[in-house]
């Protein structure tokens, strides 16, 4: 019975164990963008203009992009 509950014991251990170091791995996101600021300078009247931003992640975790708004 002693050792029943020293078995136990010792996986109860071992589990949580694993899962603080799981939790310790998967880290979190972090974003890097390089050009965070575009200047179109002067735009005429009724002209379409874009840019294209790049956005990295630097992180170990998945980095979510939940809303975007123009400045």
């Amino acid at each position: 019975m002693k050792r029943l509950i020293l078995f136990c014991g010792v996986l109860v251990l071992l589990t949580l164990g694993l899962v603080f170091v799981y939790q310790a791995q998967a880290g979190e996101p972090k974003v890097l963008i390089p050009e965070p600021r575009w200047d179109f300078g002067l735009i005429p009247g009724g002209s379409v203009v874009s840019h294209y931003y790049l956005i990295k992640n630097m992180g170990t975790d998945v980095l979510k992009i939940e809303s975007v708004r123009p400045g």
